[in-house]
């Protein structure tokens, strides 16, 4: 039993660019989903967040070339230092504007750290071979 656990994870171990895709993938899409939500009010977004308008929208737009960055693999790690100072950003606001909890449920940052620890997986391994335009 044991021998065939470790015959069957070492051989997870020749396709380590499939997570690295998916991780990008799925990221990619929450930021793709999220910048489409906020194009239906980039003044109440702004206003939401005690931002002026013109920041507001280039949060947006940034949000918008991480997450299609990440999706097609074109400058990934860029892509994720982009998505990394989002979240970043998010957390601030969670923690200490909102002086939100922890549990996501409850309003939280808990989403927000996932997705951070997710994007500095694709900075530091370089989003894998499964790329359009892996690096600079």
């Amino acid at each position: 039993m044991i021998d065939t656990l470790r015959t069957f994870f070492d051989s997870l171990l020749d396709y380590p660019d499939l997570p690295l895709l998916l991780v990008r993938l799925v990221v990619g899409l929450v930021f793709v989903v999220a910048v489409r939500n906020k194009l239906k009010g980039v003044p109440a977004f702004a206003e939401h967040n005690g931002l002026s308008v013109p920041v507001a929208w280039g949060l947006v737009f940034a949000e918008a070339a991480g997450g299609i960055g990440f999706i097609l693999g074109i400058l990934p790690q860029l892509a994720a230092l982009v998505i990394m100072g989002s979240m970043l950003g998010s957390m601030s606001f969670h923690i200490f504007k909102w002086k939100s909890k922890y549990w996501a449920a409850s309003g939280g940052w808990e989403y927000d750290l996932m997705i951070f620890v997710m994007a500095s997986v694709i900075l530091v391994s370089g989003g894998g071979a499964l790329a359009l335009w892996p690096s600079l």
